[in-house]
């Protein structure tokens, strides 16, 4: 008879953090269905790390709440655990933001829950600085950009502060969103050439380096992030944003015959991901990328049969897919500005658009 033991070791012996959810939801279940709390609580930190890493944030916030209201609960049986609940509290904040379906009032809840907890804890304050920058860049608000990336970093890092891996790759994005492509530059060559990593640290570096290289003119080095940054990134739910990135890429230097087979091996993995932020990233270099393959009879690629659009002979109108992933880039855009009260997203969906006008 299997235990609440047997299936977490299982989940650890999965190739990858998807692998792992199905175990880790059958131990919870089994955890709960013999009111062993202890167990629940092992095996549901187990379940928001392995949803947290593999696009399934929504998840990884159902259990969290289910943590949290178990630890301040039981505080005697799990107060050692304040640190990786802390942990999984960054990764939960990460993705509500991520979240266009996440009011920015119940957010704002959230981390000021968050920075309570930081100050009993006696750490943590550090990253609730960082959100509000991630935040502030997400809606697109340059000036609360900049004020909350100087308090940011005025901070002194503490035990709940991200690895310096992914914090220098924050500032290299950070700069590289301000227009200094040569300081973004400086720093994620300097996380390769240090081999600085962890685990998004440098598949994602490789990816962020692409734009401020073109806008150098550095195409050489461009090329080399392109092919190593693919090559880590390739089939990873996690990194669907990271390929949007590359297929942006193809589709600037004139390649957009490279990037379709790489769109389609990773289309089934990105309309499958939970992250919408994510999702549109991949939506919107879906449009570009169809754009982009011009206005000809059609073009033969295979793809899942679970795409909307699928047909039999796999052969596809490049203007009808275009066009289909425009709609759907745009009602994400919709969404995602109508709840942050900016039009950012659809922006830089136009942005985006007009290269391939």
């Amino acid at each position: 008879m299997e235990t609440v033991d047997d299936l977490i070791t299982l989940a650890g012996e999965q190739d990858s953090p998807e692998g792992a959810l199905g175990f880790l939801e059958r131990a919870a279940r089994l955890a709960d269905g013999q009111g062993d709390r202890a167990a629940g609580f092992r095996a549901r930190g187990e379940l928001v790390r392995a949803a947290s890493f593999s696009g399934f944030p929504d998840k990884a916030l159902i259990h969290f709440a289910w943590l949290l209201g178990t630890f301040d609960r039981h505080r005697a049986q799990f107060g050692p655990q304040a640190y990786s609940l802390m942990w999984m509290y960054k990764w939960i904040l990460a993705a509500a933001v991520d979240n266009p379906a996440f009011p920015l009032a119940r957010l704002a809840k959230l981390r000021a829950d968050f920075e309570r907890r930081a100050r009993e804890f006696g750490s943590g304050l550090h990253y609730a600085a960082y959100h509000r920058l991630m935040l502030a860049t997400h809606v697109g608000d340059a000036a609360e950009a900049q004020r909350a990336f100087l308090a940011w970093r005025s901070l002194p890092r503490d035990s709940l502060s991200d690895c310096p891996a992914c914090e220098q790759n924050k500032v290299m994005v950070y700069y590289a969103e301000r227009g200094n492509p040569a300081a973004a530059v400086k720093l994620g060559r300097e996380i390769i050439e240090q081999g600085m990593s962890c685990h998004n640290v440098p598949t994602v570096t490789h990816a962020h380096l692409l734009r401020p290289l073109l806008s150098l003119g550095r195409y050489g080095e461009a090329r080399a992030a392109h092919e190593e940054g693919l090559r880590l990134a390739r089939l990873d739910r996690n990194f669907i944003e990271t390929i949007a990135g590359h297929l942006h890429f193809l589709v600037a230097t004139g390649e957009a015959g490279a990037a379709l087979p790489v769109w389609a091996e990773h289309l089934d993995l990105a309309l499958g991901i939970r992250n919408q932020a994510d999702l549109f990233e991949f939506l919107a270099a879906s449009a570009v990328l169809w754009r982009a393959l011009g206005s000809g009879p059609g073009v033969e690629v295979r793809l899942p049969r679970t795409f909307a659009l699928y047909r039999g002979d796999h052969t596809y109108s490049p203007a009808q897919l275009a066009a289909h992933f425009e709609r759907e880039a745009a009602a994400l855009a919709a969404r995602f500005d109508e709840r942050n009260g900016t039009t950012r997203f659809a922006d830089r969906l136009r942005e985006s658009l007009s290269l391939q006008a």
